[in-house]
């Protein structure tokens, strides 16, 4: 009898190690499965920059005011086309062409945000796990607000992206919780597929997607405002949430982006950086 119960100790021992190693096994699959989407989605990306074409907006400093001014090289195009019949610029044409549904291109310097950004109409999230092929990718694109019209340009433009945790998309944003980060990056070049454009932030605070019925301040349903102290409320709001105080440039122009992820502190929480458009000379 004593032989038969060690036996059967063994046999479970057996059995506990076997089924130990197939979840371990399991796991490791799935970290390299993971791992290797990720470096696909990644290679991706670098292919795309690839194709965009030679920036011709700098940024630069007004000798007189100090302000902080965008001007064109000279190969920019010498006339602007008219909002009605706005054509997609050289820089982005090759990549429009692959895929329609390209909105535009996000980057801020030193990070992995160097994005292109998507906009679907009719399914708005239709780029939250897929790339630019439309196949299935965990890390997706950034994608803009559907409400969001990019050839007559709304007032505020929201972009959604994803907070990797390998560091991809969109989690670089969350760098701006530094103060010193924020000094040292305070700008963000965003593309439309029609113009080239740099933004200055002016405010950078911790939200959450409320429930409809929700009665406070919802920052992703600002997209057009209705005029001047629309635009001046919405202003005061997200400068009261501001995680440290930013003094923005005098000058800067009445067009905004929103640029929002995932932010685990909460529930539901996002991290979401807004920035005003400079104005070119």
């Amino acid at each position: 009898m004593q032989r038969t119960r060690f036996d059967k100790k063994k046999i479970m021992l057996s059995v506990t190690a076997i089924a130990s190693m197939l979840v371990l096994a399991i796991v490791v699959a799935k970290i390299v499965s993971y791992s290797y989407d990720m470096y696909r989605s990644g290679k991706k990306v670098e292919e795309l920059r690839e194709k965009i074409g030679e920036a011709t907006l700098v940024l630069d400093t007004d000798a007189e005011t100090g302000r902080p001014v965008a001007y064109h090289t000279e190969s920019a195009p010498e006339e602007p086309q008219p909002e009605a019949v706005r054509k997609v610029s050289a820089k982005y044409k090759d990549l429009y062409e692959l895929n329609n549904d390209l909105a535009g291109w996000i980057s801020i310097a030193d990070t992995r945000v160097d994005l292109p950004v998507m906009q679907t109409v009719f399914d708005e999230e239709f780029y939250l796990h897929r790339n630019f092929d439309k196949e299935e990718d965990k890390a997706g694109l950034p994608f803009a607000d559907y409400r969001c019209d990019m050839n007559d340009r709304s007032t505020n433009i929201i972009i959604y992206g994803h907070n990797m945790k390998n560091g991809d998309m969109f989690h670089d944003l969350l760098s701006y919780e530094s103060k010193k980060f924020f000094e040292d990056h305070r700008y963000i070049r965003f593309d439309t597929i029609y113009e080239e454009a740099i933004y200055e932030i002016v405010a950078v605070f911790r939200s959450k997607v409320m429930y409809m019925t929700d009665d406070s301040f919802k920052f992703y349903n600002f997209i057009e405002a209705d005029d001047e102290d629309d635009l001046t409320d919405y202003l005061a709001q997200i400068r009261s949430m501001s995680l440290y105080d930013i003094e923005p440039s005098e000058g800067l122009t009445d067009e905004l982006i929103t640029l929002s992820t995932c932010e685990y502190s909460e529930e539901d929480g996002r991290f979401v950086v807004v920035a005003r458009r400079v104005k070119e000379i």
